[in-house]
């Protein structure tokens, strides 16, 4: 108990020094029995929009929502078109948005993570390709994938007439539809371009401490959204600088990452198939708000302790 409230005390503290909501956005690991014969687990599905929106919502009405937020990321990815709305929806509600990373933001947690104008990650932590996947013929593919298979049939039989191709890979190339195709690429081209939109909002502004260009953003989002990678690879810190996307190495920061870890670790064994959404609002914030007699007054003091959004 007193390694909890520890742990409570630090948080409430770095939301005070920092006049930030300090938000929680952490999959368990646990694999939840929903049944005898089915399991499920945490993914970004639209439970965690209504918890994130719920959170933000009631501190916009209670007038003590900061300028600054503080989103602590540790997710597998999940719905795209969720993870979407939820990054549009921050980038609305907030000024001023640090991402942390204690150890993953996978697949949509990557989307998420472009909302933030400074990025933290340790030597520990990764993203990964957002790379859309679309359900096809009863199992998950990369959209990417399919464009990369037809192009590859292409190099290898470039002027073969159909039945010149060898047997195995005639009846292949028979299963490609170009509708999929166009639908698969759609949606690659619909991500690089949400992508580069939250960065523009992030990063491309003159203010910003992170700037980046708009080529630089455009490269960026075609590196994380249509790549030869797998879905599940590893973009670590110093990749991620490699590909323009600068990530922060101020040192406090670093050491406010670390107490993030303790908040992740001690999350990442509770039983739920949503996505832990919990928070810290600065005691006092800075934000004054007009009162029923027209004066300005102190938004109200938040104890130092988690709130959490029920389902």
């Amino acid at each position: 108990m007193k390694n909890s409230d520890d742990l409570n005390t630090k948080l409430q503290q770095i939301a005070d020094s920092e006049q930030a909501l300090v938000l929680s956005f952490i999959a368990p690991d646990t694999i939840v029995r929903m049944n005898p014969a089915s399991f499920d687990y945490a993914t970004i599905s639209t439970q965690d929009l209504y918890n994130v929106e719920k959170v933000i919502s009631q501190l916009k009405d209670e007038s003590r929502l900061p300028d600054k937020l503080h989103l602590v990321i540790q997710s597998p990815g999940g719905s795209l078109d969720v993870s979407t709305k939820i990054a549009r929806y921050l980038q609305g509600a907030f000024k001023d948005i640090e991402v942390y990373v204690p150890f993953q933001a996978a697949s949509g947690g990557t989307m998420l993570c472009l909302t933030g104008n400074k990025l933290i990650l340790s030597d520990c932590s990764n993203l990964t390709p957002i790379d859309p996947q679309l359900k096809y013929k009863g199992q998950w593919i990369s959209a990417t994938s399919y464009e990369q298979a037809i192009k590859d049939f292409e190099d290898k039989f470039p002027k073969q007439r159909p039945e010149e191709i060898p047997s195995p890979y005639q009846q292949m190339c028979n299963s490609f539809d170009p509708v999929i195709l166009q639908e698969m690429k759609k949606i690659v081209i619909d991500t690089i371009v949400v992508a580069a939109e939250l960065l523009k909002v992030s990063r491309g502004g003159e203010s910003s401490p992170t700037k980046i260009s708009v080529d630089d953003i455009y490269k960026i989002a075609f590196s994380l959204g249509k790549t030869e990678f797998p879905h599940s690879h590893i973009f670590t810190r110093e990749d991620l600088n490699n590909i323009g996307l600068v990530i922060c190495e101020d040192s406090g920061k670093i050491k406010t990452l670390k107490i993030y870890k303790e908040w992740v670790s001690s999350k990442l064994n509770n039983e739920s198939t949503s996505h832990i959404v919990e928070y810290y609002c600065p005691t006092k914030t800075k934000i004054l708000a007009k009162g029923e007699n027209g004066r300005t007054r102190q938004s109200k003091s938040e104890p130092a302790r988690a709130r959490e959004s029920k389902n």
